[in-house]
């Protein structure tokens, strides 16, 4: 029996409503010429390319599926969203452990999968609260991946930390993220 204790990661995946329109706008935008890595402040300890996205493009392809994740969550709220990128994951690339703290949300659209293609997994930031023998006994682990389809999308609370493994294959493995800050509504 394995057991998986993670106390603060708790994420929503689901198909979004326009996967293909989705899966159409990243494919038409995640071209070498629009690597522009200059923007970010985020990305000195890992190796990865990344295309910045004005946010008012974009909006209209994520609010669908804010609008499901209301839905599940059984809550309405407000959102705003800061500018999303698109991840251009080569042959070598990978994303380090890391959060975004400073959100209420964070996004992840899955535009492809393929042989070779990097992990995004989940990290248990209380991993070392645990003692050795205790871990031992429970079989504990404290990194949980998640499986995906191509026109998945996750979101998260940013302070979950999180990571995608090495990209092993020769083709280019793309993703969506943007962050959200949101207030629920008290109605």
């Amino acid at each position: 029996m394995t057991h998986y204790l993670f106390p603060t990661t708790f994420y929503w995946q689901f198909r979004a409503p326009n996967a293909q329109e989705f899966i159409d706008k990243i494919s038409a935008t995640a071209v070498e010429e629009n690597i522009d890595n200059s923007p970010f402040s985020w990305g000195k300890e890992c190796v990865i390319d990344r295309i910045p996205l004005p946010w008012e493009d974009w909006l209209p392809l994520v609010t669908p599926s804010l609008q499901i994740l209301g839905k599940k969550l059984g809550k309405k709220f407000q959102f705003w969203m800061y500018d999303p990128w698109i991840n251009y994951y080569k042959r070598g690339a990978y994303q380090e452990v890391h959060d975004h703290v400073e959100q209420d949300l964070a996004c992840v659209f899955f535009a492809n999968q393929g042989e070779g293609f990097s992990d995004f997994t989940f990290i248990d930031r209380y991993n070392v609260t645990l003692a050795p023998q205790a871990k031992k006994l429970i079989d504990y682990h404290n990194v949980w991946g998640i499986d995906y389809e191509p026109g998945d999308i996750i979101f998260f609370p940013g302070t979950c930390m999180h990571q995608v493994t090495q990209h092993k294959s020769d083709t280019v493995r793309t993703t969506f993220a943007c962050n959200f800050n949101i207030k629920v509504s008290n109605e």
